[in-house]
C-alpha cells in the first residue's frame, strides 16, 4: 500500500520538496520512498517515509544484490540523512532572518563567489562552443577549485533553499567535468582538449550526442549558478564582494 495522502504531504512540508539525500529543490519531481521496502515489511508510517529526487530514487530501487556494485544505503544512514534535512528546514523555512544564519550564510556566500566567480569558468562555459573547437583546460580550473570546496562541511549553507542550489550546482558541475573528462582528449597544442574534429565526419552521431550534452551541462551549470547567486543577494541582503570576482 502507499503512504496515505497526510504522510505524504507530512513529509514533503518537513523536506521543503528538497531530496533529503542530494539537497536539490524538485518541485513535483519528487517521491516518497519507503526507508524499509514494503516487501520487508517495511510500514507506511511517516518513521518510514524519505524525499528523494527522482535520480535518488531511482538509485534506491536500481541496487542489484545479487551483483552488488558500490555501497547500499542503510536504513540508519538514510534516516540520518532525512532527519537532518528535516531539521535545517524546520528552523529554517522561508527567508533566512535571525541574524547567525544570515551571517554565517554570508560568509558562505561570499566564500563561494570568491572560488567561482561569475566572470571565471562560469562566463567561459556560457559563451565556449565546443562543437570541435579546442579549448584551454584551465579555463575550467574554477569548477574543480568548487568541486573541492564542498569536501568540506563547513562549506554548506544554512537556508535550505541556498543549500539546495549549492548542491544542486555541485552535482551540475560533476556532470560537467565527467563528460569533459571522458569525451574530450588532448589536441597537438599543450594544455588544450577538444571533442575530436574527425569525429564529425568519421562518428557525426557520436560527435553531435557528446557535443549536445556539454552544451546541455554547461547550461545546467550556469542557470543553476545564476539562480543560487540571485536568490543568495535575495535572502541575505548582500552583493558579491569586488575583490571576490575578476573585475
Amino acid at each position: 500500500m502507499p503512504f496515505s495522502p497526510k504522510t505524504k504531504e507530512d513529509a514533503l512540508v518537513a523536506c521543503g520538496r528538497h531530496c533529503c539525500i542530494c539537497h536539490k529543490f524538485c518541485g513535483i519531481k519528487i517521491e516518497v520512498h519507503h526507508v524499509i521496502p514494503e516487501v520487508d515489511d517495511g510500514d507506511n508510517s511517516f518513521d518510514n517515509a524519505i524525499p528523494l529526487c527522482f535520480d535518488c530514487h531511482a538509485d534506491m530501487k536500481s541496487y542489484d544484490h545479487k551483483h552488488p556494485k558500490g555501497s547500499k544505503y542503510s536504513v540508519k544512514e538514510l534516516k540520518q540523512h532525512r532527519d537532518n534535512w528535516y531539521r535545517k528546514v524546520d528552523g529554517n523555512i522561508g527567508i533566512a532572518n535571525r541574524q547567525e544564519i544570515v551571517e554565517t550564510d554570508k560568509r558562505v556566500f561570499q566564500d563561494l563567489v570568491r572560488i567561482l566567480p561569475w566572470d571565471g569558468s562560469i562566463d567561459f562555459i556560457r559563451r565556449r562552443n565546443f562543437a570541435g573547437f579546442s579549448f584551454k583546460l584551465d579555463k575550467l580550473d574554477e569548477l574543480y577549485d568548487f568541486q573541492y570546496a564542498c569536501d568540506n562541511p563547513a562549506f554548506e549553507f544554512v537556508d535550505p533553499d541556498l543549500e539546495g542550489l549549492r548542491s544542486q550546482l555541485l552535482e551540475y558541475i560533476l556532470k560537467f567535468n565527467g563528460v569533459v573528462a571522458i569525451e574530450t582528449f588532448p589536441t597537438h597544442s599543450p594544455g588544450f582538449n577538444a571533442v575530436p574534429e574527425e569525429w564529425e565526419t568519421e562518428q557525426h552521431e557520436r560527435f553531435h550526442k557528446v557535443v549536445t550534452l556539454i552544451h546541455e551541462t554547461a547550461q545546467n551549470v550556469c542557470e543553476t549558478y545564476d539562480a543560487l547567486v540571485k536568490n543568495a543577494i535575495r535572502k541575505l541582503g548582500v552583493l558579491p564582494e569586488k575583490n571576490a570576482q575578476h573585475l
